[in-house]
């Protein structure tokens, strides 16, 4: 250790028997000159790197680390999507220090407060992770090792390097999320082939209809879900709370589906006595094949242009 200008210069490591491994930089300890340290800071210790197209995000991102001051910030683009005319979005991931048993209480609360800040920047999305996601990396959990990469890392307060995945388990992590995301299209395509066939009979009722569309929009969330996320929601959540979980991971399928199926379980019995007006009402909430067929090629399309951005994959999507 030494002392320059008053200064404690620590050269840290998150183990001595794996220094050189774990660090990249050096860590300063202000000692008695806390104010010039905290400026110095202020001016170097900001965004690591952030391309031009996403200099509209930096005040957000300044503000996210002024306020919830993260361990590590992560920024991962989704492209436009112009056949269907979705614009691109970003994903940016959040490990915060010290939230490991009450993130689940704070993240409501935070997450409302992020989605005031980026009113304007609606193709945001946030995941939170608390600060022991990184021993995800020893349990391979293919969601970090894909993610939490140091090519998407955009602020670090760690002193710490970001120790990456190595290259089979990166692969491995391509892997897995491949075969779930091909398994779980097999049985997408055979639900929506056959809610279509029944829907096409005349005289369908709008219960019938509903819970057709409702369980082939459902399945096409948990597509998703299930591909990307640690934890499978639980088959009772509403067609919105799995909608926002699959936008966590795929941002792109945020507000494509703009009737609200869950609002026609509320209506009373009292509702159903005139046809005309029943007919009218299943219109107005619930989605019909088309925009449900829609969704299921922008998820296939989200997805795969998803596999180009994590893992450098020659394919043009």
């Amino acid at each position: 250790m030494n002392n320059i200008h008053g200064n404690q210069i620590i050269y840290g490591s998150k183990s001595e028997t794996n220094q050189a491994t774990t660090t990249n930089h050096i860590y300063l300890h202000p000692g008695e000159r806390s104010g010039e340290f905290e400026r110095w800071m202020r001016e170097i210790g900001g965004l690591l790197q952030i391309d031009r197209e996403y200099s509209s995000l930096k005040p957000l991102l300044d503000l996210i680390v002024a306020v919830l001051e993260p361990r590590r910030m992560f920024l991962i683009p989704h492209p436009a999507i112009e056949k269907y005319d979705v614009k691109a979005c970003v994903e940016i991931i959040l490990v915060l220090e010290g939230w490991k048993h009450d993130l689940h209480r704070k993240e409501p609360m935070v997450r409302s407060v992020l989605e005031l800040a980026c009113l304007k920047q609606r193709t945001v999305v946030f995941n939170m992770f608390s600060e022991e996601w990184e021993e995800g990396f020893e349990d391979e959990h293919f969601y970090y090792m894909a993610h939490c990469r140091p090519e998407f890392l955009v602020f670090s307060g760690s002193p710490y390097r970001l120790v990456g995945a190595d290259d089979l388990s990166v692969k491995n992590s391509q892997k897995s999320f491949s075969w779930k995301f091909d398994n779980r299209i097999k049985d997408t395509e055979q639900m929506l082939r056959i809610c279509k066939t029944l829907l096409c009979e005349e005289g369908v009722i709008p219960d019938l209809a509903y819970a057709l569309i409702s369980s082939c929009l459902k399945q096409i969330y948990h597509l998703v879900i299930g591909t990307f996320l640690l934890d499978v929601p639980a088959l009772s959540k509403s067609c919105r709370e799995l909608e926002e979980m699959a936008t966590r991971v795929l941002p792109q399928l945020r507000g494509q589906i703009k009737k609200d199926i869950d609002a026609y379980i509320n209506w009373s019995v009292a509702d159903f006595e005139d046809l005309d007006e029943d007919t009218l009402r299943m219109k107005r909430y619930i989605p019909d094949m088309v925009e449900l067929e829609r969704l299921f090629e922008i998820a296939k399309i989200a997805f795969e242009q998803k596999m180009v951005v994590l893992f450098n994959s020659n394919e043009v999507v």
